[in-house]
């Protein structure tokens, strides 16, 4: 008989493409995947990857078991999500998967008053660009600047996340104020996010202003980009509700500031009647509605 956990690492490799990236996927170690492949590999007589230089590629043995891998894995996530479901208890961990910004800057300064809300919930906080399959059970709760399109989520929006340039004080009184931002940041330097598809509305806007400024830092970390900002590195384009808390930035007035990021959440619809899972999404809701750090427009 084949056994699951075997089958699971076999998708993984089929899916990751190879031993390591495998691994990091399941939160394992290479070396237990591989050993997992050469069970069920045993198991079944057959060799299921041709191991190639480009990765780990299916034989026909292996494109053989791959829909019969995958009808038994969307079996066992039905049960889980079931049971998780049917579970009243207000205790458990709850895994929610968020970018980097919304962990760092809008939840984890709550996780105290959450604590002492619900202290039998553990929250297994994932700070991820990558998106997560919530049918899979890769998280029970996701929070993300773009629409989820999986199937089957109950999505709520949660608000919006107005930008604008700020910078340092110390850093302006020492270069000057720009004269016309809305129009040119020349003899500055620019603090922009990561040349990369999910920033390309932000870096749009602010790169139509540079005239010539000097970009000095660039960012797939928001953390990383207001800890220069207020390091007296440049000027950036930050969240208002972030950076209106740091004492130390000032924020640089434009007649027009890029379109907001609606934050959203996602839930699979058989886990949205869990206790748990329900308290933690409420919880979530809460405090991104109601960040005291500025404007989140709900």
């Amino acid at each position: 008989m084949l056994d699951w956990d075997d089958l699971r690492h076999f998708l993984a490799i089929s899916r990751q493409g190879t031993l390591a990236r495998a691994a990091r996927d399941l939160q394992v170690n290479a070396t237990t995947v591989g050993r997992r492949l050469a069970a069920l590999e045993e198991r079944v007589g057959a060799r299921l990857f041709d191991r190639t230089p480009e990765g780990y590629m299916l034989t026909q043995a292996g494109r053989d078991l791959l829909p019969y891998a995958e009808r038994i894995e969307d079996e066992v996530l039905a049960v889980e999500r079931a049971v998780v479901g049917a579970d009243e208890r207000l205790a458990g961990t709850v895994r929610v998967s968020v970018t980097e910004m919304i962990g760092t800057r809008f939840i984890a300064p709550h996780l105290g008053q959450f604590a002492k809300k619900y202290p039998m919930i553990t929250l297994d906080l994932n700070c991820t660009a990558r998106t997560v399959s919530l049918a899979r059970r890769e998280s029970d709760i996701a929070l993300r600047l773009a629409r989820p399109r999986e199937p089957d989520l109950v999505i709520k929006r949660m608000g919006t996340v107005p930008m604008a340039l700020y910078a340092s004080k110390a850093y302006l009184d020492a270069t000057g104020r720009p004269a016309e931002p809305e129009h040119s940041l020349a003899g500055h330097q620019a603090l922009l996010f990561a040349d990369a598809r999910p920033f390309a509305i932000e870096n749009d806007w602010f790169e139509q202003r540079l005239d010539g400024a000097r970009i000095v830092l660039r960012s797939d970390s928001v953390s990383s980009i207001v800890s220069a900002a207020v390091s007296g590195l440049g000027i950036a384009l930050l969240p208002c509700s972030v950076a209106s808390g740091e004492a130390s930035l000032e924020r640089i007035a434009t007649a027009s500031a890029p379109e907001p990021r609606v934050i959203w959440q996602a839930v699979h619809g058989e886990l949205v009647r869990s206790p748990r899972i329900r308290a933690v999404a409420d919880f979530l809701m809460s405090i991104v509605r109601n960040d005291g750090g500025g404007p989140i427009d709900a």
